[in-house]
C-alpha cells in the first residue's frame, strides 16, 4: 500500500471493532497506526461510523445477493462490502469509485480471490430498492430500516411503538457537536465568535442554557481552542443533568460516576471554582481522564479520586449535593454510539446493571447532608433504569422526595412523578433521564 489509505484504515478498524466492540478506541488506534491526518482521517472516520450506524440496512441489502450470507465471508471481505455500500448509498461517493476502490482493497487485504464477488455484489446491492422489501414482522422492519440488533429493536417496539423507527434514525443535536464554554476563558457568546473566526462552519447557542452547538470539519479535540481549554465537549442532555444539581460556590459536591469529567467541569463552573468538588470513578485509568480534563480547563477546586460508588467510602466527605450519572444501557445515545444498536440485552446483565445503579444511589444517600440535593441521571430511555429505579429508591429511603429544578427544561421533555425524560425525537437532544431529589432536614 503506497501512502495512507483512508478506506483501508476504515476497513481495518471495522474488522477489529467486530472482534472487540469498542468502536472509538479501535478507530483511534487504527488512525494513529496508519498515520492519517486531515481529510484522510476525517474520511476514514466517516466511513467507519457510517457503517456502524447503518450496518443492519447494509447487511440486509448485501444479503439479497449473497446466497450463503455475509457471515460465511472472511471478515475483511465483509467489511469491504459494507464500507463500499455505505459510501455509495449514504456518502455521495460515485458508484464507480466505491466499487473500484473496494476491488482494489481485496488485493490490499490479500483477498484478491474475492474481487469478482465484491464487484458483482456491490453493483447489484447499490441499486437495491429498499421500498420493495417484505418483512416478517415489525421487529424485523426496525432491524433493517433502523439498523438495529434484534434485542434493541424489540425493546423499542415494546416501549416506544409509535416512535421506534424515528428514534433509530434520529440525529441528536441536529448532527452538531454540543459544547460548554469555559467561564474562566469567556462567555458562550464569545466562544461562538472565536469558533467562527477560526473557520468552524457554524456555532450557535443550544437549547440548554450556556450550551453551544458547533459544526467542526474534524475532531473538536484537535481544535486549538479545545487545547487551550476554552471549551469541553458535552452533550446538551448531560449539561442539563449537571445544571439540575444547582451546585453553589462554597458547596461540597460529589460526582460519584464522573469519568471522563464533562459533568464535573460543569459542576465546578456552577460553583465558581469555589468550595470542594470530589470527582470519583471506579478505576485509575478513568480517573486519569478526569484529571486531564480539569488540568486542561484550569479549575483549581476539583479532587479526582478512585472510588467505587457501589460501596461505602469513609474517605469521602459528607456533601451538600451529589450527582449520580449512573452506568446504564446507553439506549438514549444510539446516534452517538452506534455500536450500542447491536448489543444484546440479556436479563442477567440487565439485572446486574439495575443492582449497580441501586447500590450507587444508596451510597449517595448515606453521603448526603440533611437538606441536600441528589440528582440521578442516565443516558437511557429504559423505564426500569429510570422511573422504576427512582421509585424503588424512594421506597427504600422515605427521607427523600422528588423536587422541581429551577433549570428550564427544553420543549418536549416528559416530566412525571419520578423524573424527567428526554426522548430524542421529542426534544432533539440525546435520550436521557434525570430526577432531582432532596433529603429531609
Amino acid at each position: 500500500m503506497s501512502g495512507p489509505n483512508p478506506r483501508a484504515a476504515a476497513v481495518s478498524a471495522l474488522v477489529k471493532q467486530e472482534q472487540d466492540g469498542f468502536s472509538n478506541l479501535v478507530l483511534d488506534a487504527e488512525l494513529k497506526r496508519q498515520k492519517l491526518e486531515g481529510r484522510d482521517k476525517a474520511f476514514a472516520s466517516a466511513i467507519f461510523y457510517m457503517v456502524l450506524e447503518h450496518r443492519g440496512t447494509l447487511d440486509y441489502m448485501l444479503g439479497q445477493f449473497l446466497p450463503k450470507g455475509l457471515a460465511k465471508l472472511d471478515a475483511p471481505v465483509r467489511e469491504i462490502l459494507r464500507a463500499a455500500l455505505a459510501q455509495a448509498r449514504y456518502m455521495q461517493v460515485p458508484v464507480s469509485a466505491a466499487v473500484n476502490e473496494a476491488v482494489k482493497l481485496t488485493r490490499t487485504f490479500r483477498k484478491a480471490s474475492a474481487s469478482g464477488l465484491v464487484n458483482a455484489v456491490l453493483r447489484r446491492a447499490i441499486g437495491y430498492d429498499l421500498g420493495s422489501a417484505v418483512f416478517a414482522d415489525e421487529v424485523e422492519r426496525l432491524m433493517v430500516l433502523g439498523s438495529a440488533g434484534r434485542d434493541v429493536a424489540a425493546f423499542l417496539h415494546e416501549h416506544y411503538p409509535d416512535e421506534a423507527l424515528d428514534i433509530l434514525t434520529h440525529t441528536a443535536d441536529g448532527g452538531l457537536t454540543s459544547l460548554r464554554a469555559n467561564p474562566l476563558k469567556g462567555t458562550p457568546e464569545a466562544l461562538c465568535e472565536k469558533l467562527l473566526e477560526s473557520g468552524v462552519k457554524s456555532a450557535q447557542p443550544g437549547l440548554v442554557p450556556g450550551s453551544v452547538l458547533a459544526k467542526f470539519e474534524g475532531s473538536p479535540a484537535e481544535h486549538p481552542l479545545f487545547k487551550e481549554g476554552c471549551f469541553h465537549v458535552e452533550g446538551q442532555a448531560s449539561q442539563l443533568a449537571a445544571l439540575c444539581v444547582e451546585a453553589k460556590p462554597g458547596d461540597t459536591v460529589l460526582d460519584l460516576c464522573a469519568a471522563p469529567g464533562g459533568k464535573s467541569l460543569l459542576l465546578i463552573e456552577e460553583m465558581g471554582d469555589e468550595g470542594r468538588l470530589v470527582s470519583c470513578d471506579v478505576s485509575e485509568n478513568r480517573v486519569q481522564l478526569i484529571r486531564k480534563a480539569v488540568e486542561r480547563m484550569g479549575f483549581a477546586h476539583v479532587e479526582p479520586r478512585v472510588s467505587d460508588g457501589t460501596r461505602p467510602d469513609a474517605d469521602l466527605p459528607m456533601a451538600d449535593a451529589i450527582l449520580v450519572d449512573a452506568p446504564c444501557s446507553g439506549l438514549g445515545i444510539l446516534a452517538k454510539k452506534p455500536d450500542i444498536r447491536y448489543k444484546t440485552l440479556e436479563k442477567a446483565r440487565h439485572d446486574e446493571l439495575l443492582a449497580t445503579q441501586s447500590a450507587i444511589l444508596d451510597t449517595a444517600a448515606s453521603l448526603l447532608k440533611a437538606g441536600g440535593r441528589l440528582v440521578y441521571s442516565t443516558c437511557t430511555i429504559d423505564p426500569a433504569e429510570n422511573e422504576e429505579q427512582v421509585a424503588a429508591f424512594l421506597a427504600r429511603h422515605p427521607e427523600f422526595s422528588v423536587v422541581t429544578s429551577e433549570v428550564p427544561f427544553p420543549a418536549g421533555m416528559t416530566v412525571g412523578e419520578h423524573g424527567a425524560l428526554s426522548v430524542p425525537t421529542r426534544t432533539g437532544m440525546d435520550g436521557f433521564f434525570l430526577c432531582a431529589m432532596q433529603k429531609a432536614q
